[in-house]
């Protein structure tokens, strides 16, 4: 819970992620790209993010991100 705790401080410090995509998801082909953070959830286990991709807000799980 540490290390997730740290993750969620980091990416709020910095407002941006690193997607870190399994190679069954939709958006694969931006895997290893860097993004705005528009918004985040409660911290939790499967805290949403919501990040700016191509003009378009995109939901995506914590477990999705560097």
């Amino acid at each position: 819970m540490r290390k997730l705790l740290a993750k969620i401080d980091r990416i709020r410090a910095s407002g941006w992620v690193t997607l870190d995509l399994k190679e069954d998801h939709l958006l694969y082909n931006l895997n290893g790209k860097r993004f705005q953070v528009e918004s985040m959830a409660t911290p939790d286990i499967k805290c949403r993010v919501s990040v700016m991709i191509e003009g378009e807000k995109v939901d995506l799980s914590i477990d999705d991100l560097y």
